[in-house]
């Protein structure tokens, strides 16, 4: 620092006034931002504990400038990023994002007694331990602690994973980041697959290795509640069903309609009209939806005379959800097309007429004969 302006900071210094003070910090956080980088460890030290005294005299973009400068410098003294860590979340944010100045106890006070977005910026920090990981998860904010999942350098409590994990069933938003946690154990992913989506039961399935008969009980259940529910609605049938009824009388139900309702999710009135369609019953529908390889699917599109492009069309709906990227869809529908163009409609209709014999309908699908 040159003795000119070593001279003019003393006599701003010596202003007592509010508009001397300012004007002393705004000068000081000038010089520092400016010069930083060349000065000395003592007059470093000197710096930082004046900006202690005045940070808030200095302006917002100042304060936000010297955050900025100040959130990854090692020798940041405690006492300052404190002061930076508890200003407004403009000043806040790179302090409590990137300093390791703070101490798990100054970041646990501040997740008490600070702003949502305070704590938000506290859960993409470059480490979090346990103890901050439970203070976050006490906020009981959803949004929060989803942000904290996320964060791969977050370490969790066998504990308070656990908590979460049964919180899952209730808050749909920690699933997925749960899952995709590697310090998940396959004993909690098997407990979630009761209740997570198709898309996240395949992605457990990929990921874990659960127990097969655990696995075929759950998804038998699965089928078999989907099935009471279309039965409990034919039983009190509601508007879309009853157009799904008078559309079927009129005999406009069209493959285009039958697309447009998987597209926009009204799955109940895709599965009766692809039944109006294919004479296959509606529990099976059902299953050839949660079905990723689509063999079911192809069968019974080629059995009713269906072209290819509804099939696929069908076929890539039905797994739009999954949490498969859209590479392994479009292989995966490869595979499955090249059955379908490999299978005759005779073939077809026999497993289909098997499954109305009420032939298993895994069974009757094994004994299809590709022409």
């Amino acid at each position: 620092m040159s003795s000119v302006e070593s001279i003019y900071l003393f006599k701003l210094a010596k202003d007592k006034s509010p508009r001397g003070r300012k004007a002393f910090a705004e000068k000081l956080s000038e010089l520092f931002l400016d010069k930083y980088p060349a000065l000395s460890s003592r007059e470093q030290t000197l710096m930082f504990d004046i900006l202690c005294l005045l940070v808030h005299d200095i302006e917002m973009p100042l304060r936000k400038a010297i955050s900025e400068q100040l959130a990854e410098e090692p020798s940041l003294p405690r006492n300052l990023a404190k002061l930076l860590a508890n200003d407004a979340i403009e000043i806040a944010f790179p302090i409590l994002s990137l300093s390791r100045a703070l101490l798990d106890e100054d970041l646990i006070e501040i997740i008490r007694g600070r702003s949502v977005e305070h704590q938000l910026a506290i859960t993409v920090r470059p480490s979090v331990s346990e103890d901050v990981s439970d203070a976050l998860v006490e906020t009981g904010n959803g949004t929060v602690i989803t942000s904290m999942l996320k964060n791969e350098n977050a370490e969790i409590s066998s504990k308070t994973i656990a908590y979460l994990v049964d919180e899952s069933q209730r808050v749909t938003a920690y699933q997925e980041p749960i899952l995709r946690r590697k310090d998940l154990d396959s004993v909690l992913a098997e407990r979630m697959f009761t209740w997570v989506s198709t898309a996240l039961r395949q992605y457990i399935l990929d990921t874990y290795e659960l127990d097969p008969d655990f696995i075929d009980d759950v998804m038998k259940g699965a089928v078999q509640a989907e099935t009471d529910a279309v039965t409990s609605e034919r039983e009190s049938p509601n508007a879309a069903r009853e157009l799904v009824d008078q559309v079927s009388k009129e005999g406009n139900v069209t493959t285009d309609l039958m697309i447009k309702a998987l597209h926009e999710g009204e799955v109940s009135m895709f599965v009766s009209m692809f039944h109006e369609l294919t004479d296959v019953e509606e529990s099976i529908i059902l299953h050839m939806l949660t079905e990723p390889a689509g063999t079911g699917l192809a069968i019974a599109c080629k059995s009713a005379g269906l072209d290819k492009s509804v099939f696929s069309s069908i076929y890539a709906l039905g797994r739009k959800s999954s949490a498969a990227s859209d590479a392994k869809v479009h292989k995966d529908l490869l595979k499955v097309e090249h059955r379908y163009d490999h299978m005759t409609k005779t073939a077809a209709r026999d497993v289909v007429a098997r499954w109305r014999r009420n032939v298993g309908y895994g069974a009757a699908i094994n004994e299809l004969e590709v022409g």
